[in-house]
C-alpha cells in the first residue's frame, strides 16, 4: 500500500499497488485503473493480468496500480473531493504531474508522480471507461506521434482508436510528455463489470507484454485481426435544453451527414429538440441517461477528418 496524501484529519489516503518483478532485466509495465472512481473494468482487468503472472518466468517487471484517486473511488465519483471551504471537485486526471504544494489532488498526483511512476515505468496502459451516464466501445486515445504508442494502442483488440494529441494533465499526455509511450484504454461502461470488455482489455495487455518480451506467448487478438476503426477526430452533439432524451444510434454505428441520432421530450411529451450528426463516422459514444441537462453529452462521433492538420489528431 502507497502512503498518500493526507484527509482534513489528519489520516492518509492508500492506494494498492502490485508487483510482480522478473529475475532478469526488461520492460517496466505499468497496468493503472481507478484515475476516475466511477470507471470500473480496469480494475478487474490489472488484478486478473497481474493473476496470470509468474516473476519466475518473467523479465522486467508489471506494476499494477488500483485507485490513485482514492477520493473518488471511495465515493464511485469521476472526481477527486476536496471539502476546504464548503467544497469542490477535481478531475484528478487533468493535474498531473501535479504539485508538492497544491491541493490535495495536485498533491496525491505530484506524490505519485515523484514516488511511484518515477524511474519505474517504461510503458504505461491507462485504463478506463466512460463517465457515468455514457457508454464508450473498446476504445483508446493515443498519440500517433509516438511509435511505441501506437504500437501498444494496436496491439488492443479495439473496436475504435482516435488518434490523439492529447490532454494537459492527463495521466496518458503526461507519461508522454516525460519520454514514457503511454495509452488511454477506454473500457465499456462506467459503474459495473463487463465480462467481454474485461477479457479484452486483459487480452490487450498480455499483448504488450508478449511483444516487449516481459512474458512469452501467442499474440491474440489485435487491431489488425478486429478491423478497428481508427480516427483523428471526434464531434460531440450535445443538449441544447433540458429535457429526455432518446438516443437512436449505438457505439459502433455507422453514421451519414444529416442522419437523426437523438431527440429530446419535455415532461409533456412534446418534442422540444432534435439532433443530426454533422459529418460521416462511427459512434464512439452515447448517453445512456435519459434526463440530460443542457450541454450533457448525447452522441460522440469518431471521424476520418482528411485535413493535413488532423493527420495525428485534431
Amino acid at each position: 500500500m502507497f502512503e498518500g496524501v493526507e484527509t482534513g484529519t489528519g489520516q492518509r489516503w492508500y492506494v494498492p499497488i502490485m508487483v510482480a518483478k522478473g529475475k532478469t532485466d526488461g520492460k517496466k509495465v505499468l497496468l493503472q485503473a481507478g484515475v476516475h472512481g466511477d470507471e470500473l473494468n480496469g480494475v478487474r482487468i490489472v488484478q486478473k493480468v497481474m493473476e496470470q503472472l509468474d516473476p519466475a518466468k518473467m523479465n522486467g517487471s508489471v506494476i499494477g496500480i488500483i485507485g490513485p484517486n482514492r477520493s473518488g473511488l471511495e465515493r464511485v465519483s469521476r472526481t477527486w473531493s476536496v471539502s476546504t471551504d464548503g467544497g469542490e471537485t477535481i478531475d484528478y486526471n487533468r493535474v498531473h504531474p501535479g504539485k508538492e504544494t497544491g491541493n490535495p489532488a495536485e498533491r496525491q498526483a505530484w506524490m505519485m508522480w515523484n514516488k511511484v511512476y518515477k524511474g519505474n515505468v517504461d510503458l504505461a496502459i491507462d485504463y478506463h471507461t466512460q463517465s457515468t451516464g455514457t457508454a464508450y466501445p473498446l476504445f483508446i486515445y493515443a498519440d500517433y506521434r509516438n511509435a511505441d504508442a501506437r504500437t501498444i494502442a494496436e496491439l488492443f483488440p479495439a473496436d475504435q482508436i482516435k488518434k490523439d494529441p492529447g490532454e494537459a494533465g492527463s495521466m496518458e499526455t503526461t507519461f508522454i510528455q516525460n519520454g514514457i509511450p503511454a495509452i488511454t484504454a477506454e473500457t465499456g461502461e462506467p459503474r459495473i463489470y463487463q465480462q467481454d470488455m474485461i477479457a479484452r482489455g486483459v487480452e490487450g495487455a498480455l499483448n504488450v507484454l508478449i511483444h516487449y518480451k516481459v512474458i512469452e506467448g501467442k499474440i491474440g487478438a489485435t487491431a489488425s485481426s478486429n478491423k478497428t476503426y481508427i480516427g483523428n477526430a471526434i464531434s460531440s452533439i450535445r443538449a441544447t435544453t433540458g429535457g429526455f432524451a432518446e438516443v437512436f444510434v449505438k457505439p459502433g454505428d455507422t453514421v451519414k451527414a444529416g442522419q437523426d441520432v437523438a431527440l429530446q421530450r419535455n415532461a409533456f411529451g412534446d418534442v422540444v429538440a432534435k439532433y443530426s450528426a454533422e459529418r460521416d463516422g462511427k459512434v464512439l459514444s452515447v448517453g445512456t441517461d435519459v434526463v440530460r441537462e443542457p450541454r450533457a453529452l448525447l452522441v460522440r462521433i469518431l471521424e476520418q477528418n482528411p485535413a493535413a492538420t488532423c493527420k495525428d489528431g485534431c
